[in-house]
């Protein structure tokens, strides 16, 4: 199988043991971009988003969208696993929101219509090939318009990081891609984009780093 069809068999089969407890949410009190709850930046790194095409790469149960929604901007969320769409519209159908159930590159190639800003929690962005992926997102965000993304370390997820443990403690492969901060700003440049800001986040008892924040931007033609 491909990267695409792994990842989506994992997440499908993630999606589907959490459905059972999934109902119409209240917007989450804060954004996450790590994984420890309230742990790290929140959703003002994404400045002012009222108005702006916001997409994001790997939406999961799309409780990050919700709160984008809620400050006006106009969002989607994108999944390759079927079952986490079915999660994100239990919670979110609620909200102005469209889910597609596609896969990121899939997507993108597809839109008619330059987008503000993408970003990936980990998602499409280090579960699929950076120089595939990277291009694809630049193609399709407006001159000015913004990346923002947030990997694992690879020390954080050390020996299994091919590996998704599920809720039952068993485990599913996945396909992932890692890279350091200087690969990250290679294949970021590579892409067309100009990294503007990488934070490597380190744990809350900061015994290591847990994962690395990036932001980036596409140019304007002189």
């Amino acid at each position: 199988m491909d990267g695409a069809s792994i990842n989506r068999s994992a997440w499908n089969a993630q999606a589907r043991a959490l459905l059972p407890y999934d109902r119409a949410q209240g917007v989450p009190s804060r954004f996450e971009w790590t994984q420890y709850p309230g742990h790290g930046p929140g959703i003002e790194l994404f400045g002012d988003v009222r108005g702006l095409r916001v997409a994001e790469l790997g939406c999961g149960c799309g409780d990050n969208l919700a709160l984008l929604a809620m400050r006006g901007a106009r969002c989607v969320g994108v999944d390759v696993a079927p079952a986490q769409i079915r999660r994100a519209l239990t919670r979110w159908s609620h909200l102005p929101i469209r889910f597609r159930c596609t896969d990121a590159s899939t997507f993108l190639a597809a839109s008619r219509v330059p987008l503000d800003v993408c970003f990936s929690v980990f998602g499409a962005v280090g579960h699929s090939p950076p120089e595939q992926i990277l291009p694809t997102i630049a193609s399709r965000l407006r001159p000015g318009g913004r990346l923002l993304f947030s990997v694992a370390d690879p020390q954080w997820l050390g020996p299994d990081r091919h590996y998704l443990r599920l809720p039952d403690g068993s485990s599913v492969r996945v396909a992932r891609w890692t890279a350091s901060p200087t690969g990250w700003r290679a294949a970021i440049h590579a892409a067309g984009l100009r990294m503007t800001k990488i934070n490597e986040v380190r744990t809350p008892n900061d015994s290591d780093r847990c994962c690395t924040i990036v932001t980036a931007v596409k140019p304007v033609s002189p």
